[in-house]
């Protein structure tokens, strides 16, 4: 009885260990630009904080590596078209304000640095 009761606790601690899938974006420059610089849509876990996901982003698009980190912020999304709408909604907010807006391409995977 002792080993199933073990198991079924292994079991839950497990499954309460996994992470849930979540979508993420940054934004660049975002407080005052001149240019604000959003980037494409990733796919990540609930594992990665937000400043691990700034040094991602920082690592793969070179317009935000000299951003400050107030200037950059990373958004977090349930569904892919949450964040996909999210940046929709931000390009037309900056373009509003009259603010440059670059919406980043993902880097080529056949390229590397």
């Amino acid at each position: 009885m002792k080993h199933l009761l073990t198991i079924a606790l292994l079991a839950i601690g497990l499954g309460a260990a996994a992470q849930n899938t979540i979508y993420a974006h940054a934004i660049g420059n975002w407080r005052n630009g001149p240019t604000v610089y959003i980037t494409p849509l990733i796919e990540t876990t609930e594992a990665m904080t937000k400043p691990k996901l700034k040094e991602l982003f920082r690592a793969q698009y070179a317009e935000l590596k000299s951003i400050a980190d107030e200037n950059l912020d990373v958004l977090l999304f349930g569904t892919a078209d949450e964040g996909d709408a999210s940046r929709v909604s931000l390009k037309g907010k900056y373009a509003y304000r009259k603010l440059e807006v670059v919406m980043l391409h993902a880097p080529d995977p056949a390229i590397t640095e």
